[in-house]
């Protein structure tokens, strides 16, 4: 194929106002954008929502700094007045002061360097940033911005259609008994602090950590667990003996146990029938988080207590939206009472934000089987290519068995597929002419150098890379998300970047 010309730097994907990925195309770039280098920072129009501060975001900090008293103070601002409260607490310190101005709550600081990367990567973690559609509105609201980005939204009952289609994804008796987050952080985030709640007062303080997770779950557990819990990560999700000696060893000890299914990025299935029993005989809840596949594509719901789900992928399929849900299965012993305390705890979307994501989930289901389709293509070309070395994807033979055994159709393979090669990563990311950024579960195709975007302080440590060696993990892995482009496009692409 011809080369095709990359997508610049900082460049948004899609390129709307309030899209959730950016083109990050070179290896420099992505190196430039973790060590924070100032002209990589300066071209980044906007990022993940949870890591990048939205432009409006930093247009209402501004105002704001003229607004009130302290001119050229920092200004996080929140999701809500809960959590700008909840941020006040967790940073413990003097010299903050919470505003609220036009229904917009944010928390003023000190011109402090630790404190401030404190409240960053506490939002962050928890998904406890200000939604860009809230701050966009406020900007027009205040004559700061002439008018809102014009798009597509379903009014008429948008958050009743979001729920219907996911109803039976998560095989709930009614719609009303989904939580909707604004991100999917958030619902884990929430449902987190609502098990500890039951959980703490029966002496269950610490958490098992099934499997290598996504970054921020990770972080949720290693930052923000009770001073006195004793978590335990377990990297091998295949390895349910080493889990049942742990549970044996310290019964009465655990509060839950948090895995995905399958998991980001090694796309690795757990027996969730054993890993259940385990879970109701040391009675620890049982998180499961079905993201990186879609819901659409696994049923989790006869072994979770709760099943949590971030709907930026796959629903949110236009890339533009974060959302999150969470769902109390039957399963669960005090299903009445953890649906009650998690729907108290977890941030509500914006309704502009539920509008934009009830038009788009109208595609979901038929999105899905192009997907799983382009998907199983695309591996069964890759896993030929001398060029490559490993291929992770849900039917790799070590988890293929407990795959299928969640899988809603022997097609449903889902969208995310990891590969390591026997050549220089390098070479092959900055020739490869698909859309480069982070995210997935996007009707277009997307790739990354997932670990160095999500654990870049592992990689720049040799404990880091030990640590991911030992949890099977090569620092060099490409994380794939097929869209619905033309497969032969696709295949086409990373052919051409795989050659020589």
């Amino acid at each position: 194929m011809a080369a095709v010309e990359q997508i610049p730097l900082g460049t948004r994907i899609p390129d709307t106002p309030h899209a959730v990925s950016v083109s990050i195309p070179k290896m420099a770039d992505v190196i430039a954008y973790e060590e924070h280098d100032p002209e990589a920072r300066r071209k980044m129009k906007s990022g993940y929502p949870r890591f990048v501060v939205h432009e409006c975001l930093r247009a209402i900090e501004a105002y704001w700094q003229r607004l009130f008293d302290k001119p050229g103070q920092p200004v996080w601002l929140t999701s809500s007045e809960k959590m700008a409260r909840s941020l006040e607490r967790y940073l413990d310190t003097s010299s903050l002061k919470f505003q609220k101005h036009g229904g917009v709550s944010g928390l003023r600081l000190p011109i402090d360097k630790e404190v401030n990367t404190r409240a960053r990567q506490f939002l962050t973690h928890v998904g406890g940033y200000l939604s860009s559609r809230q701050a966009e509105d406020y900007l027009v609201q205040h004559g700061l911005l002439e008018k809102a980005d014009d798009e597509d939204i379903k009014d008429n009952d948008p958050e009743g259609t979001i729920r219907k289609i996911l109803q039976p994804l998560y095989s709930l008796d009614t719609p009303e008994e989904i939580i909707l987050a604004n991100c999917g952080m958030n619902a884990i985030y929430a449902t987190f602090l609502a098990i500890n709640e039951i959980q703490a007062p029966r002496g269950r303080k610490s958490w098992i950590r099934l499997g290598w997770l996504y970054a921020d779950t990770m972080h949720i557990l290693d930052k923000l667990s009770d001073s006195s819990s004793e978590n335990v990560d377990l990297y091998d999700v295949f390895d349910l003996e080493s889990l049942e000696n742990v549970l044996k060893e310290r019964p009465g000890h655990f509060a839950g146990i948090i895995t995905e299914a399958p998991t980001n990025p090694l796309i690795q299935t757990p027996d969730l029938t054993a890993l259940k029993s385990l879970a109701e005989k040391y009675e620890a809840y049982l998180v499961i988080d079905p993201t990186i596949n879609s819901p659409a594509n696994v049923d989790v719901s006869p072994y979770a207590d709760v099943i949590v789900n971030s709907l930026t992928k796959y629903a949110a399929n236009q890339g533009d939206v974060s959302m999150g849900a969470v769902a109390v299965t039957r399963n669960c012993s005090d299903r009445e009472d953890l649906h009650g305390r998690i729907q108290r705890l977890v941030e509500k979307p914006y309704e502009r934000d539920i509008k934009r994501l009830a038009y788009q989930i109208d595609d979901y289901a038929e999105m899905m089987p192009i997907i799983n389709s382009n998907t199983a293509a695309v591996v069964e070309r890759i896993e030929k290519n001398p060029a490559i070395d490993k291929v992770f994807w849900a039917k790799k033979d070590e988890s293929k068995k407990t795959y299928e055994a969640l899988a809603r159709s022997n097609d449903a393979v889902g969208g995310v597929i990891s590969f390591s090669l026997r050549g220089e990563m390098r070479a092959f990311h900055d020739k490869l002419t698909l859309s480069k950024g982070p995210s997935f579960g996007m009707k277009r195709t997307l790739v990354s150098p997932f670990m160095y975007l999500a654990h870049y302080d592992l990689i720049k440590s040799e404990e880091g890379r030990n640590l991911m060696a030992r949890a099977g993990i090569d620092s060099d892995l490409i994380r794939m998300s097929v869209g619905i482009e033309p497969v032969e496009k696709i295949i086409d692409a990373l052919e051409y970047a795989l050659k020589p």
